[in-house]
């Protein structure tokens, strides 16, 4: 029964109008088939063209200017500006035409020709190639095709196309005539590019061979790198010079070191020594701990205004500080103990404009002396609160610089209103004067005071011998613009002082400003000079 049911499926299987009917019936489901897949193709590129990011890709194959407006994120302005080129992709390394839509969108948003002078690169597929690799559909649809073996012999000669006018192209072109065989090409700009040899043995990287045979960092001038390194912090500027000779000799420019600010801190033994070693023009070291410095010869620096206020140090440091810096021109020394030798060196500081000496320790008349007399330039003066003796203020009112400006000689217990008459006398033009807590002032001093014609603001605080009526005599003083008496007045004669002198602001400033570094909170400028860059 099998057997004869099996030949009649035979007979009919050989029949025309079988094999025909089986025929439609396959076309037909291979016609579904094409049908389904164009509509999921027409659905993707619905959707491509539905998206706004996409649908840009689509418009503008060409490059975009980039922009620090356009928001957008940060991968695709690193992408326009050029650093997509420096990153390759898996997979970005053939120019397959038949590659997928989403690809070559992708790869039409790569930047090219971001700077004539650099060259186009063509380096071979794999991890192993030297760089990464410069090509994109665009260029893929210009080059021509090529058989598989020419193919393969042009990937594997490792060439670089290189343009003749740009200096790597000249410098390949000088380290390659020595090889045998080569190729010539031509640039997107038409221009004929210099027959590269190739090497008879593995391929070598052009960019490789310049790096071993020439550092790229050295071929940079000393200018650009300075211009770099300006903008580094101190600490940074350091580290650098820790890296080669090269960089420690530019990272000691004295450029990088006109600004120091190294108050409260701690200094090492010849730190100090170091410091001035960098040439630096404005040093502060207030509050710091500085440890000793006791070189052989000092050099002379090139610091014109140094800040020493209420550093610790010994005295021998100090010598050898002040004898390094005869350029100064502001001196801060704010409770610091001076030696005799140290006065003395001050006194070769001839350019010296701004000195402050508050509550310095050791200050003699010979020392004052010696000071004075050679500072003859200075035009403000802070010796308040010295605990000066009778002979050193004598020395102070008949020695003093005819052209100083500002004065502070509060604290001085023992001086009298004839000092202060051959003060007036001595500086007639004086801007700035503090006498407070001269307890031994009275209205002769305040008398004399009067020929100041030019001062401008006045200190008489707690000044008790000084009646508050005698006050009235200053509304003679036309430029006098502040007067101090703070501790003197009651509320009620304050008020009427002020009545009788309307033109004159009283009570302003309770602390003195002559020839201080820092006024107030602010700690990052010295006399009105930044300290940090």
């Amino acid at each position: 029964m099998l057997s004869i049911l099996f030949s009649n499926f035979i007979k009919l299987m050989n029949s025309d109008d079988v094999l025909s009917l089986i025929f439609i019936r396959v076309k037909n489901i291979i016609k579904m088939n094409v049908n389904s897949v164009e509509d999921d193709h027409t659905s993707s590129a619905l959707d491509v063209i539905e998206s706004p990011r996409k649908r840009m890709r689509l418009d503008t194959s060409a490059r975009k200017s980039w922009s620090l407006m356009d928001r957008r994120t940060d991968t695709e302005v690193l992408q326009e500006m050029g650093v997509s080129l420096l990153e390759p992709e898996e997979g970005e390394n053939n120019c397959d035409p038949t590659s997928n839509t989403h690809r070559q969108l992708k790869r039409k948003r790569d930047i090219e020709n971001v700077n004539p002078n650099i060259s186009r690169v063509i380096s071979p597929p794999g991890k192993s190639s030297p760089g990464p690799s410069r090509k994109s559909p665009r260029n893929c649809d210009k080059l021509p095709l090529q058989p598989t073996e020419q193919l393969l012999d042009t990937t594997l000669t490792s060439a670089y196309l290189i343009e003749e006018e740009t200096p790597l192209g000249q410098s390949v072109s000088a380290g390659y005539k020595h090889m045998s065989s080569g190729y010539s090409a031509t640039t997107t700009s038409g221009k004929k590019l210099k027959d590269i040899e190739r090497p008879s043995e593995e391929p070598v990287s052009v960019i490789g061979a310049l790096a071993s045979s020439r550092d790229t960092f050295s071929m940079l001038p000393d200018e650009l790198v300075l211009s770099v390194l300006r903008w580094l912090p101190k600490r940074a500027l350091a580290h650098c010079a820790l890296v080669c000779k090269r960089l420690y000799r530019l990272a000691c420019d004295e450029t990088l070191w006109q600004r120091l600010d190294l108050g409260n801190k701690t200094l090492a033994k010849d730190a100090l020594g170091r410091i001035l070693a960098r040439k630096p023009v404005i040093v502060r070291l207030a509050s710091s701990e500085i440890g000793a410095w006791a070189p052989a010869a000092c050099p002379p620096s090139r610091v014109q205004y140094l800040d020493l206020s209420m550093c610790s140090l010994d005295a021998r440091t100090l010598e050898h500080a002040l004898l390094a810096c005869p350029a100064l021109r502001k001196l801060s020394l704010e409770s610091v103990a001076l030696t005799a030798h140290a006065q003395r060196l001050l006194g070769k500081c001839t350019n010296l404009e701004t000195l402050n000496l508050t509550m310095a320790q050791g200050i003699t008349a010979d020392g004052l002396t010696c000071m004075l007399e050679g500072c003859t330039g200075l035009q403000s003066l802070n010796i308040s609160w010295c605990n000066l003796s009778e002979a050193a203020l004598n020395v102070l009112v008949s020695m003093l610089p005819p052209k100083l400006q500002r004065l502070n000689v509060s604290g001085a217990r023992v001086m009298t209103d004839d000092m202060v008459a051959a003060l007036v006398a001595r500086c007639p033009r004086l801007l700035d004067l503090d006498v407070s807590d001269c307890s031994r002032l009275g209205v002769s001093a305040l008398t004399a005071l009067l020929a100041l014609t030019r001062l401008e603001h006045l200190a008489l605080s707690r000044c008790y011998l000084l009646p508050p009526h005698s006050l009235m005599k200053l509304s003679s003083m036309t430029s006098l613009q502040y007067l101090e008496v703070w501790g003197m007045l009651q509320s009620g004669s304050l008020n009427t002082l002020r009545k009788a002198l309307p033109a004159i602001q009283l009570n302003q400033f309770m602390f003195s400003a002559i020839a201080r570094p820092t006024i107030g909170t602010r700690r990052t400028s010295i006399w009105g000079l930044r300290t940090r860059d």
